[in-house]
């Protein structure tokens, strides 16, 4: 993995090439359309790039958005937005 990401520089090229195609593919789309992700441009290697979440970090992550989400709201409870 060192030697593929570090030395040659695989995983660099691949972000950057995903960056290009999709911003020069969505420059052209229709207000209206799906915007195109890394994931439709190089499917095979999304994976490779951005590992899928475990089952845990699923969990926290959709918990500290609905906490960001809830604390929001005008008049939240202080515990929400993180006051003391």
């Amino acid at each position: 993995m060192l030697l593929s990401d570090g030395f040659i520089g695989n995983k660099a090229v691949l972000l950057a090439l995903s960056s290009f195609t999709t911003g020069n593919l969505n420059a052209k789309l229709k207000a209206t359309t799906r915007p195109f992700t890394m994931k439709d441009v190089l499917p095979s290697t999304h994976d490779y790039i951005i590992p899928p979440m475990s089952e845990e970090e699923k969990r926290n992550h959709i918990n500290s958005s609905l906490l960001a989400f809830m604390s929001m709201s005008p008049g939240s409870p202080k515990e929400f937005r993180g006051v003391s």
